[in-house]
């Protein structure tokens, strides 16, 4: 057998000569070039689908330092708190925590420790109760606009320091050699900036940036600086205050020492979800006046000093250890105290010793039966979830079971602040009624999922039924006033002409179809009065079609049908959501602008079809595949009943009045789709309120109706303006009450003979907002900025949660309704003149007898002169006189005083009768200085350029300075406008 031999090297000239030419490789085949037969070249055009995604804002990163934590243990202390399970504790029945050992004894050791941790503040006063007279509690105020800090002095003898914080300088010592340990906060000499202040009402808190200490507890000043400006010296500087202040750990701190300091029984005395706060509530056996043995209901309340401090030196705190230690005897002698009283022998008590060891040891164990106790019998809750926190299922693991049961959580009230606000409203100083304190935002954030579970088989029964939504609705806080909720049905005109569409039909049977449209013909022009136009002709071009009888939505007797469902045409077509999600998307298409067909580098774009809200699907009924606009005329319309009677022509209201109304000649021609409209509606709820207003308290619109000034019988017109609030539901009232109201008569005539919008409604809707001056009547002045911040308030969060009741085969267009109420609304747009103008037109020559121009012009102004700044002196002498009338009224006489040390504040004030209108400062002025005639004016001018957003306007004709207003409303009307130049005298004088 014959073998071929190949060697290398050489290597071999050309790749016939290797063992394989047909291995990819650098090789060379014969002329020349590379082996290119061995790869395969091809074109490939690389799809990108185009996505938007809303990232939101990025926050500034996270550490120690700006999450005010101080080191490791303390972010351990953070973990164990947030992540480990607590059980939920009935506080309300104190045995549940005290059975074993004595109450007695227990309730000696909290109250104890109550004293020495809780949350413990200064409070400093005008008036003394020593009888010491009356001092300013701050002096030396000093304002800092630039780092907006604030620094005072605070004489300590004007203290109120019942429970001992320490501000000198030896502080850590002193605590350390105290008899019990204390909380950490009573040194606020190194803790200061754990500290607030606050004023009596506590609703402002001012965070400690430093505080001096003082070298003795008994004497001395401290001196504090503040964040912001509590004594509003941006308006009027001031040196001393004689409001009351508060010195107390911030509102973070306050509530961690609650948390973490104190026990289920420490909690139970400091109850802060009573009134009056600090109330406990005790059942316990006692003899009554007959001698029976009962059961009495207490409640003993634990006073306060004065504003926060707990009372711990007055007659009222031995009152209230007195109550609490007769009903804890009570208690230990029938319930509580079991060991030492019935686990064992009475031998044990009788021999022991005088310092009573054995109760003693009694005492520890019971203790510790307790403790175990407690978790025996919170297991026994687990499996049960309250309204009320207390022996149910931890907190912690509410989210867990929400999600077992389907609902989603990934979505919270905690996490939109605005809803906090607009719904929860945390930042009141009482949430709910009963309550002394408004619950966190993650006591809200419990009582959210709460709510769900305990309400989850209610919206699994009617999931996708109006009952579902509507829940959700009230379970977010959303009133009925704002809450648009529509059911949509399509109403065809008629059916159609049955016989004209099968002779269309006929031509697209056949897979093709002539499609003729009208396109300019250049060829064909004419002149009407000579300008030429361009005439019309016809196209046609054949195209394709695949259309069957089934895909027309069309039945045998013209009545409109579903067509086939396919692929490419469904009910849900178009679909549509707030924003594009995996869950919610409509197809692809391509990009064609964006795309790249170049052979070198193609590219093909995609992108989501914009959302129709399944008006893609309605529009094979508008128009009929392949037959140009031939379909049905249909109509969108409002239908919250969908049950009806066969062939119920009128379709009205029922009993509750959910807003029906139109008329259809059979039944065959409502399409009953699937589409819901849910929105909360700003404008609706400014009609709600004035209708419940006038349903409860006959105004502004009374149930017998409106009489002078509105139009009444043998006056203006013979129509009575009466919709009867009180007779009607919201409903019913909202959709008819403005008939009677819009006149012909009086239409765009408000009373000054102006052009204007509907002026009756304007008037209620203006007495409504007036009507707690005028008539006494409170309301609650829903403005439309006050109704936007509301909805927008709620966000998108509400919508998130209704997607989980409402069926996925719905399409249903949310959000917030930016709507004018019925009080606003107007037929047409009307636009006002803009003054006199000419407008050049040319006319034939014409007589005419009257005013040629109309006009639309100011008619209201007012002239304030200004004569007094003509004179130079004019400053020197204001500031001579104001620095003499401040020294006579302060009681000194010239000598007295150092002229010189004069510091002169000018501003301008400017007041429409009492109203303040524009007031800022302009020039500071030291010793004699004082501003120019010129500077004078110049500030005027620049202060009055905000008149225009009180609807007037100003120039200057001299000394005369001319005010109009801009609205042609009556601003003027009985009123006086005052210009005032005005000046803050500071000065040094000395006894």
């Amino acid at each position: 057998m014959a073998k071929t031999k190949y060697f290398y090297p050489p290597a071999p000239s050309v790749g016939s000569q290797t063992f394989s030419d047909n291995i990819v490789g650098l090789q060379l085949v014969a002329g020349g070039g590379l082996t290119q037969g061995n790869f395969e070249f091809t074109s490939a055009i690389y799809e990108k689908v185009n996505r938007k995604f809303d990232t939101g804002v990025f926050s500034e990163p996270f550490t120690l330092e700006n999450l005010n934590i101080e080191n490791i243990e303390e972010t351990k202390k953070i973990i164990e708190k947030n992540f480990k399970v607590y059980p939920n504790f009935d506080i309300s029945q104190i045995t549940s925590f005290s059975l074993y050992g004595s109450l007695q004894k227990r309730l000696l050791a909290s109250i104890t420790k109550v004293i020495n941790f809780f949350p413990a503040a200064i409070e400093i006063y005008s008036n003394q109760s020593s009888g010491i007279g009356t001092y300013p509690t701050a002096t030396n105020i000093v304002y800092d606009s630039v780092d907006d800090e604030t620094t005072f002095d605070i004489n300590v003898f004007l203290f109120n320091n019942p429970f001992g914080i320490d501000y000198s300088t030896n502080a850590k010592r002193n605590l350390e050699t105290r008899p019990l340990a204390v909380s950490k906060y009573r040194n606020i000499t190194d803790n200061f900036t754990s500290y607030s202040l606050y004023f009596k009402t506590l609703d402002v808190e001012y965070n400690l940036l430093d505080l001096v200490p003082t070298t003795s507890l008994t004497g001395g000043t401290v001196n504090v600086t503040v964040k912001g400006d509590p004594f509003n010296n941006k308006i009027s500087t001031i040196t001393q205050s004689n409001e009351t202040l508060i010195i107390k750990p911030n509102n973070l701190v306050t509530e961690q020492i609650f948390s973490d300091s104190f026990d289920e029984v420490e909690d139970f005395l400091l109850n802060r979800k009573s009134i009056p706060l600090y109330t406990s509530t005790f059942k316990y056996p006692d003899y009554d006046g007959d001698g029976n043995y009962v059961m009495y209901n207490e409640k003993v309340t634990w006073k306060l000093d004065i504003y926060w401090n707990l009372d711990i030196t007055s007659p009222n705190f031995d009152n209230y250890l007195t109550k609490v230690q007769k009903i804890a005897e009570a208690l230990d002698l029938y319930k509580t105290n079991l060991i030492s009283r019935f686990l064992i022998t009475g031998s044990f008590i009788e021999f022991d010793t005088a310092d009573q060891k054995i109760e003693k040891v009694l005492q520890i164990y019971g203790r510790s039966f307790d403790e175990v106790k407690k978790f025996i019998d919170a297991l026994a809750n687990m499996n049960s979830v309250n309204y009320v926190v207390g022996n149910d299922i931890p907190s912690q693991l509410l989210v867990n079971l929400a999600q077992t049961l389907g609902i989603s959580t990934n979505i919270s009230p905690i996490t939109n602040e605005n809803f906090l606000t607009s719904v929860f409203n945390p930042n009141a100083t009482q949430t709910y009624p009963g309550q002394s304190k408004p619950d966190t935002p993650t006591e809200l954030n419990y009582q959210y999922y709460r709510n769900l579970i305990l309400n989850a088989s209610y919206m699994f029964k009617s999931k996708g039924t109006r009952k579902s939504i509507e829940y959700i609705l009230r379970f977010i806080g959303a009133p009925d006033a704002l809450i648009e909720l529509n059911e949509i049905v399509y109403l065809a005109d008629s059916k159609i002409n049955i016989n004209r569409f099968y002779e269309l039909y006929d031509n697209v049977s056949g897979g093709t179809y002539l499609n003729v449209s009208p396109t300019l013909d250049p060829t064909n022009t004419f002149s009407v009065l000579g300008t030429t136009y361009t005439g019309y002709t016809t196209s046609a071009s054949i195209e394709l079609t695949t259309s069957t009888l089934a895909d027309y939505p069309v039945d045998p007797y013209g009545y409109p049908k579903p067509p086939t469902n396919n692929d490419s045409y469904y009910y849900q077509l178009g679909s549509g959501w707030f924003e594009q999600t995996p869950e919610h998307r409509s197809d692809e298409v391509a990009d064609l602008a964006n795309s790249s067909f170049d052979p070198t580098n193609p590219y093909l774009i995609s992108s989501l079809k914009p959302f129709t809200y399944g008006q893609e699907y309605l529009d094979k009924y508008r128009n009929f595949p392949s037959m140009g606009t031939f379909g049905f005329e249909i109509t969108k319309t409002i239908d919250n009943q969908k049950s009806w009677e066969i062939n119920t022509e009128t379709r009205k209201n029922n009993s509750d009045f959910n807003g029906v109304d139109y008329t259809t000649e059979s039944d065959d021609l409502v399409l009953n789709t699937k589409m819901v409209e849910v929105y909360l509606n700003m404008g609706q709820g400014i009609t709600y309120d004035i209708w419940d207003m006038s349903a409860q308290y006959d105004y502004p619109i009374p149930n017998t109706g409106l009489t002078a000034p509105y139009p009444s019988p043998g006056l203006i017109d013979w129509t009575f303006i009466n919709p009867k609030p009180k007779e009607k539901s919201f409903f019913e009232f909202a959709q008819s009450f403005y008939n009677n109201f819009i006149n012909v008569r009086n239409r765009w005539t408000i009373s000054d003979g102006k052009t204007g919008g509907y002026p009756t409604l304007q008037s209620v809707f203006w007495n409504y907002l007036q009507s707690e001056e005028t008539v006494g009547i409170p309301s609650n002045k829903f403005t439309y900025q006050k109704m936007i911040d509301f909805t927008l308030g709620l966000g998108d969060y509400w919508q998130r949660l209704l997607e989980q009741v409402v069926p996925a085969t719905t399409i249903w267009m949310t959000g917030q309704k930016m709507d004018n109420s019925a009080f606003h609304r107007q037929k047409i747009v009307w636009r006002r003149q803009r003054g006199c103008i000419f407008i050049p037109v040319s006319c034939i020559p014409c007589a005419y007898n009257g005013q040629l121009f109309t006009y639309d012009c100011i008619d209201q102004t007012l002239t304030c002169s200004l004569t007094n700044l003509s004179n130079p002196l004019f400053p020197s002498q204001v500031l001579s006189d104001s620095v003499n009338n401040l020294i006579a009224s302060s009681g000194y006489t010239q000598t007295q005083c150092d002229e010189t040390s004069v510091v002169s504040t000018w501003y301008i004030d400017c007041r429409l009768d009492s109203d303040i209108l524009i007031q800022g400062s302009f020039f500071t002025g030291y010793g004699d200085q004082t501003p120019t005639t010129t500077q004078i004016l110049t500030a005027i001018e620049t202060e009055l350029d905000t008149l225009y957003s009180f609807g007037l306007n100003y120039y200057l004709a001299g000394n005369n300075l001319i005010v109009s207003n801009t609205t042609c409303y009556d601003n003027f009307t009985n009123k006086t406008f005052h210009i005032n130049i005005g000046v803050d005298i500071d000065i040094n004088c000395t006894n």
